[in-house]
């Protein structure tokens, strides 16, 4: 393998095609669900200091876990927002202003992963409950300007927790080298 690492595309860059059949449901739900564990993973053996530590400026590897513990009051209000059949989704803090003054960098990285995993129980155990009629209610993402059925979100949230254990990698690559 080359010593280049591939760029990332920045999260507000990527692009969203939903093609997924609702029979995908369960395996979305299945990312969700097995999302803390591969954080934990991640982290483990890994200095708390090191977790701590910003590259290049950049988030830290608590702070990108932080930032999904911080977003997990909207992705409750979205989900009940399709349930309700809003219109349109509540828009995220583009700015991220939470995850910037919620200082994770001094909280240990233990109590970080506790309230990744409380919280995404809490979610998976919610979407368990849907049907397919469910799945398929539809609302406009303000971001993205763009329609998508409530099972396309699940995939949207898949990503981005993707999109945050890969720059959380990244950043104990970095430091390790």
């Amino acid at each position: 393998m080359g010593s280049q690492m591939i760029s990332q595309t920045a999260w507000p860059d990527r692009k969203f095609v939903y093609e997924l059949p609702i029979g995908t449901f369960p395996t979305l739900l299945e990312r969700l669900r097995g999302m803390p564990a591969r954080a934990k993973e991640l982290i483990t053996g890994v200095p708390d200091e090191m977790l701590a530590t910003r590259v290049n400026d950049k988030w830290s590897v608590k702070e990108h876990l932080g930032h999904l513990v911080d977003l997990e009051w909207l992705d409750d209000r979205r989900l009940s927002e399709f349930l309700n059949r809003a219109k349109v989704l509540s828009a995220a803090d583009v700015e991220n202003r939470a995850t910037e003054l919620a200082a994770h960098r001094g909280v240990p990285v233990v109590e970080i992963i506790r309230r990744l995993t409380a919280g995404r129980e809490g979610l998976v155990r919610r979407l368990e409950l849907l049907t397919e009629d469910h799945v398929a209610i539809v609302a406009i993402h303000p971001r993205l300007q763009k329609p998508m059925r409530l099972m396309d979100w699940v995939y949207f949230v898949a990503e981005h927790d993707d999109h945050h254990l890969a720059q959380a990698r990244r950043a104990i690559t970095q430091l390790q080298s």
